[in-house]
């Protein structure tokens, strides 16, 4: 069975972070990563880039990018964006059928003062923020809708830094045969 994962959790919850190192850990995975996306079209087509509501050509670029994965080979899918609503998580797992792919909400549930500490000691140059915001103003306006059960086939709660590398370690662990079966949530 294949997988997808979805991050979720504000700004500067080391989700971008996580899914390099996870993708970095299996063998056949891909990053969707929205920011990176925001950036690209910034960069290169900053004419076509909405400058207030949804950015939207993101979010076709997003579904285009997944229809693409869907139809490779590619085991394990990892979406990475804040992904705050259950409505918009929903929307990015409808096309995963579910006889084909296990899906897996990993939310980054740390406390407040991580948040705040990473956003002070921030080394990012903010390319993909539209307009005149900045990370602190993304993260005081983004208000996450916690997980609930039948969202996903699972839902992992990472409390702290310790817990993100102690699910990179488990999925990762060569021993396991199939590593997200024994994924724990919480």
């Amino acid at each position: 069975m294949r997988t997808v994962l979805l991050t979720i959790g504000p700004t500067h919850a080391g989700k971008t972070t996580f899914a390099r190192q996870l993708a970095q850990r299996l063998s056949s995975s891909l990053v969707i990563d929205q920011d990176l996306q925001a950036r690209f079209l910034l960069e290169h087509y900053p004419d076509l880039v909405p400058t207030e509501g949804p950015n939207q050509i993101k979010h076709d670029l997003t579904g285009w990018l997944i229809e693409q994965a869907i139809t490779s080979s590619v085991e394990t899918i990892i979406l990475c964006n804040a992904n705050t609503s259950r409505i918009g998580r929903k929307q990015l797992l409808d096309p995963f059928s579910r006889s084909t792919f296990r899906s897996i909400l990993v939310w980054f549930d740390l406390p407040e003062a991580t948040f705040l500490n990473r956003l002070t000691h921030s080394k990012r140059d903010g390319r993909e923020i539209r307009g005149d915001s900045s990370y602190y103003d993304i993260y005081q306006r983004q208000r996450i809708e916690s997980p609930v059960t039948g969202e996903a086939d699972k839902i992992v709660r990472l409390r702290s830094t310790e817990d993100v590398d102690t699910f990179l370690d488990h999925v990762t662990n060569p021993t396991l045969d199939a590593p997200f079966d024994a994924v724990s949530t919480d």
